[in-house]
């Protein structure tokens, strides 16, 4: 039930009304991107056939050989993953276009628009099917999150948030215990 909950407040969240008068800045987040694929791919000899996406300065996922930064392009980031397992879409209430999420099993993308491309703004882990880089997952305890993620975060209500570059990762704690974790973008403008 309080899992259930949650999905509803962030989807609230990710759809919820925002100032007209304020569009966020995004700042130049394909030009970002492109130059960091840019150079992992001179680093490191990717082709563009490999599965996995470019990280860029932050927290990212990563899910069957696909990473998942925030603020990039979706697009190579679905392809990689195959057909969503459901999807949904609503106007944004603070950008030009869609709001969209692609829920696969274990987790869900969620992206704002921004242009013609939509750039991922957080993803959602549902179970302890998967789990983020250092083996957290859903069911992990608060020590392990701890011993993992250090001691620089802030706590609020339970929710216990780490911050990298332009990103999030949060872990939501009951009982001692995680039941939920997010990634998330940190979007100039528009309040997280």
């Amino acid at each position: 039930m309080k899992k259930r909950l949650l999905i509803v407040m962030l989807a609230a969240l990710l759809l919820a009304a925002c100032s007209k008068d304020k569009q966020p800045d995004t700042g130049n987040v394909e030009n970002t991107a492109n130059e960091t694929a840019n150079e992992n791919k001179a680093d490191s000899g990717d082709t563009d056939s490999d599965k996995t996406a470019v990280v860029a300065e932050g927290f990212s996922f990563k899910v069957n050989d696909v990473v998942i930064p925030m603020n990039v392009d979706v697009t190579p980031i679905i392809e990689a993953l195959g057909e969503a397992n459901s999807y949904f879409e609503a106007p944004s209430c603070a950008f030009q276009g869609l709001d969209k999420i692609y829920s696969y099993s274990g987790f869900e993308i969620n992206t704002y628009p921004n242009g013609e491309k939509d750039y991922i703004s957080s993803v959602y882990l549902k179970d302890d099917s998967v789990e983020t880089d250092k083996g957290i997952f859903i069911g992990s305890s608060l020590e392990d999150v701890k011993k993992a993620y250090g001691d620089n975060y802030t706590e609020k209500n339970g929710e216990y948030v780490y911050t990298l570059g332009q990103t999030r990762l949060s872990f939501l704690i009951e009982d001692g215990y995680v039941s939920a974790i997010t990634y998330s973008a940190i979007v100039e403008g528009l309040d997280n």
